[in-house]
């Protein structure tokens, strides 16, 4: 079954009437800000909220308002994991699970189902618990487990982190992007996720659509989609790349990554991070300085070489890129340094300006 997920949605909002028409393929992304409308998009598509529109999913419509075909919720084979995870709390770990699978799969066993979805995500030592002994993460895995029971045509989730600080969303973010590849890997269920963190979207899709105050102002794939995006972010825009642990320096207390187009930096001292694992970093386009010539005699001690790409300017800021790199200068400093497109210069960083997204 093709996996490409069609959407051509309309539905009046508090602000604003959402308009979506997009094609999209086995891992896409919704980002956005609060209040642009993700989440009433994929309560749409779930069809728990009434919209206008065309909604089909690997060839099958689930909705054509044209012709008159709207599926409730329940037809529409879909796996809605919400941002609160919305578990029965009388229910332990294995029932919640099961109330997922289809009545004629429970009345036949759906042992293979179960072990299997069971062994994706890890959930076998969870088994007996109940929700209120599990932490937030966890309730997130066994949400995810129940709605993947149901045979899910598409999974869509709604902001998997939300409400976890930092250090626990960096946590989160690395299972659910390893338990998502091995879902999609093994059960070959494609994924729609709702997040207002590009980030978090560069963790978990290959395709991303851009939502802004109801309407699509950009989809693509996803790396080249939030590199023409970060101009208009302000103070938010950021590099983001995966890269890979090359090794931990205790006396420094500082972790060493390889980033894939060359060059090793310094990120804060991570040591739960194996040498070798994959790691998805992030640095704020301020607090990336642009240098001439390879910098000596600073406590900045991350420099990489890369070719300036393009400066676009905007809000009297000039946004370069350079491969993954995005970088805010001034126009007094881009024409003082003589910065053009083609320049080879040095991208330099603070070891704690980098933060650890997944990993």
């Amino acid at each position: 079954m093709s996996a490409t997920i069609e959407i051509d949605l309309h539905l009046p909002l508090d602000r604003f009437e959402l308009q979506v028409a997009a094609r999209l393929g086995a891992a896409a992304a919704v980002v956005g800000p609060s209040g642009a409308g993700k989440t009433a998009l994929l309560e749409s598509i779930a069809g728990l909220r009434p919209a206008r529109g065309r909604v089909a999913v690997g060839g099958a419509v689930l909705q054509d308002t044209a012709r008159g075909l709207h599926l409730p919720p329940e037809r529409r084979h879909l796996g809605y994991v919400p941002q609160e995870g919305a578990l029965f709390p009388h229910l332990s770990v294995r029932a919640n699970l099961l109330f997922g699978q289809p009545r004629a799969a429970r009345r036949h066993g759906g042992r293979e189902e179960l072990e299997a979805v069971v062994a994706a995500l890890d959930l076998a030592p969870l088994l007996a618990r109940y929700p209120r002994h599990l932490s937030g993460g966890e309730r997130r895995r066994v949400a995810l487990g129940r709605a993947l029971l149901a045979g899910p045509r598409l999974l869509l989730l709604d902001e998997p982190t939300a409400g976890l600080d930092p250090e626990r969303a960096r946590r989160a973010l690395a299972q659910i992007r390893d338990q998502t590849r091995r879902v999609r890997g093994e059960l070959g269920v494609p994924l729609l996720v709702v997040t207002h963190r590009p980030e978090e979207a560069a963790a978990l899709a290959e395709e991303v659509l851009v939502l802004e105050e109801g309407r699509v102002r950009d989809a693509g794939p996803i790396g080249e989609v939030l590199r023409r995006a970060v101009l208009g972010m302000g103070a938010e825009a950021e590099t983001v790349v995966e890269a890979r642990v090359a090794g931990h320096d205790a006396t420094g207390r500082v972790t060493r990554v390889a980033l894939p187009e060359g060059g090793e930096i310094s990120i804060p001292w991570t040591p739960d991070l194996a040498a070798g694992a994959a790691v998805l970093l992030a640095v704020r386009a301020d607090e990336v300085m642009v240098a001439t010539a390879r910098p000596a005699g600073l406590s900045a001690r991350n420099a990489v070489e890369a070719e300036l790409e393009a400066l676009e300017e905007g809000d009297g800021v000039v946004l370069a890129r350079a491969g993954a790199w995005v970088v805010h200068l001034t126009p007094g400093a881009v024409r003082e340094l003589g910065l053009a497109a083609g320049r080879r210069v040095w991208m330099v960083t603070k070891t704690h300006s980098w933060r650890v997204v997944a990993g």
